[in-house]
């Protein structure tokens, strides 16, 4: 089966309880390629400041892997220092490159070492089932369940065979990466960053556990709208060096230090033109820029599965505390783990594609996010990790 043929295959839903159930879902080709992605010690980077930087390491890998795999679509999900992807093996040598050229961005340029792991599907023992979710018209994720996602992951942390070669050549296009948002302050009193992991064996149970999870949710913190971490009036681009440090390294990779300078004053001028035009609702081919901020905050991968159920979302504290309250109960019932980071504000990383109509905003809390909260989830589970309830 071509890449395409499968991609059409893989069920697609606009609504979020559709994903939410085991009919939703198309299993992985046996000789398929599950790549991981993360920066090592990356908790370390964190707590120096720098998850900004984190954060757009694991954006560029993204926009590495999708430009070597153009016009392809392949599954993949963010997951704020890192990305997963999974990938037929006919795109693998691109792929690698890529990811090579990611390694070299994330070590000469910022000072991070990004690992990069790739697991043959048929190396795992969990399965690997996708569905697609159009959460909104330009914005189409793949949601992952079977436990196979999970089990790539941690055979690329605890096995250093699974480890991309050093001698691998570096062939990386970053077109399309954009980090040039300032830190989009919470519209209400706190963003936090959630994730999810259920105890239960089987994957129906498992899903209408993430149902109730999500009917609870929208019951204590109100609906999408209510509930979404980014709010248009908080938007803001940045014109700091530091903040557009990453994007420039990486539109200036493998050049010289004049056309890294070039890159920078670009960057800033298409940031300048970008702010009159949303200012005065400019028409650009047939786009109009005064709406430029609500499709960004529509087309924000805010909800995510990946065997684990994660989310980025705002609220106020008494909302989050009973959100809280209820997933240690299920803790304490054995049916869950969970890890939360709390925070004031969010960061993005973009991947534009066409100006207008093509843009992918890839959302975490700042000042850890995703990282901390798994941190905070891995501790869980080494405290706790009885058998799983039947």
């Amino acid at each position: 089966m071509s890449l395409k043929d499968f991609e059409e295959s893989i069920p697609l839903f606009t609504r979020l309880e559709q994903t939410l159930n085991c009919d939703a879902y198309t299993e992985l080709p046996k000789d398929w390629y599950v790549v991981v992605t993360d920066v090592v010690n990356s908790t370390k980077a964190i707590e120096q400041g720098r998850y900004r930087d984190v954060n757009a390491v694991g954006g560029s890998t993204i926009a590495a892997v999708v430009n070597a795999t153009k016009p392809q679509k392949i599954p993949y999900v963010f997951g704020g220092d890192g990305a997963s992807f999974c990938l037929p093996p006919e795109l693998m040598e691109k792929v690698r490159r890529a990811l090579r050229g990611c390694q070299e961005l994330a070590s000469d340029g910022l000072d991070l070492k990004l690992r990069v792991g790739i697991v043959p599907y048929q190396a795992l023992t969990q399965k690997i089932h996708l569905c697609r979710y159009r959460s909104a018209p330009n914005l189409t994720q793949y949601f992952f369940m079977g436990g196979g996602m999970d089990e790539a992951d941690g055979l690329v942390k605890s096995h250093l065979g699974y480890e991309l070669s050093e001698d691998t050549i570096s062939d990386a296009d970053f077109s399309g990466f954009e980090c040039r948002w300032n830190q989009i302050p919470s519209p209400k009193q706190v963003t936090f960053s959630l994730l999810v992991k259920s105890r239960l064996a089987e994957n129906k149970d498992t899903l209408a556990l993430y149902r109730k999870l999500t009917q609870k949710v929208d019951e204590l913190l109100g609906d999408r709208i209510e509930h979404h971490p980014l709010s248009q009036d908080n938007l803001s681009l940045s014109f700091s060096a530091e903040k557009l440090k990453a994007e420039t390294l990486a539109k200036s990779f493998h050049h010289n230090l004049w056309y890294r300078l070039k890159t920078a004053i670009r960057i800033r001028l298409e940031s300048l033109v970008g702010v009159y035009w949303i200012k005065t609702n400019k028409a650009v081919n047939g786009y109009e820029w005064g709406d430029y901020k609500a499709d960004l905050v529509e087309n924000t991968d805010y909800q995510k599965l990946d065997d684990n159920f994660k989310t980025v979302m705002s609220c106020n504290q008494s909302d989050l505390q009973n959100l809280l309250s209820w997933l240690e109960e299920q803790h304490r019932a054995g049916i869950l783990f969970y890890g939360c980071h709390q925070t004031n504000a969010a960061v993005i990383t973009c991947l534009v594609e066409k100006t207008g109509t093509d843009h992918v905003h890839f959302v975490d809390a700042a000042d850890g996010g995703y990282a901390v909260a798994a941190k905070q989830l891995k501790a869980q589970i080494k405290l706790g990790s009885e058998a799983p309830v039947h």
